[in-house]
C-alpha cells in the first residue's frame, strides 16, 4: 500500500540542448511497487527543471530538477494520504524529491548514463540513471531504487522493497 514510490522521480528530468531554466512542455514520472502479490502503479506531476545538457558534450551538464510529493496518485486517495505522512515520505518536513546531475557519460548515439545525487526524505544517495534523448528534446529514463535507502517504510513480507521508475520529459521548443 505504500508504492512509496516516487521516485522519482523522478523526476528525473533532463533536457536536450536546451538553456537552463528551461520549459517542460510535458512531463511523466511513473511508478510501479509490488505491494500484497499485485502490481502498483502511480504517477507524480509538476516537474521543474533547470537544465543544461548538450549531446555533443555530456559532461559538461547541469541537470536539477524537482518534483512535489504532495502530487503522488495510485488511484487510492487514502493510500496517498498515507504515503504523505512521516514513516512514508514525510511531505510536511521533506515537501520536494530532487535529482541533480554529478556526471553524464554517452553510451551511444542519444543513449547517456548519468549518477544524479537523489534526495527523499532529506535522504541523499547517489543513482545510476540511464537515459535517452530524441532529437526532439524527449528524455525518456529506467529508474530502479530501494525505498528502504530512503526510510520509506518498513521492511515488510508484502510490499516490495525495489521501487521502478519510469521518466518521459519534453522540453517546450525554443525554451
Amino acid at each position: 500500500m505504500q508504492p512509496s514510490l516516487w521516485l522519482y522521480l523522478l523526476l528525473c528530468l533532463f533536457a536536450g540542448s536546451v538553456p537552463p531554466n528551461t520549459k517542460i512542455e510535458e512531463s511523466e514520472i511513473r511508478f510501479q511497487i509490488v505491494n500484497a502479490g499485485l502490481t502498483v502503479n502511480g504517477t507524480f506531476t509538476g516537474t521543474e527543471a533547470a537544465i543544461q545538457f548538450n549531446p555533443e558534450h555530456p559532461e559538461q551538464a547541469l541537470i536539477q530538477a524537482s518534483v512535489p510529493v504532495n502530487t503522488i496518485k495510485t488511484g487510492l486517495t487514502l493510500r496517498d494520504k498515507h504515503l504523505q505522512k512521516p514513516d512514508y515520505f514525510d511531505a510536511e518536513k521533506n515537501p520536494m524529491i530532487t535529482l541533480q546531475s554529478k556526471t553524464i557519460r554517452k553510451i551511444s548515439p542519444n543513449t547517456y548514463e548519468g549518477i544524479f545525487e537523489l534526495t527523499m526524505k532529506g535522504i541523499h544517495r547517489d543513482v545510476k540513471l540511464p537515459f535517452s534523448v530524441s532529437p526532439k528534446n524527449e528524455f525518456i529514463g529506467n529508474l530502479k531504487v530501494n525505498r528502504l535507502d530512503f526510510d520509506l517504510g518498513k521492511p515488510s513480507l508484502i510490499l516490495a522493497d525495489e521501487v521502478m521508475i519510469n521518466i518521459r520529459v519534453k522540453m517546450a521548443e525554443g525554451s
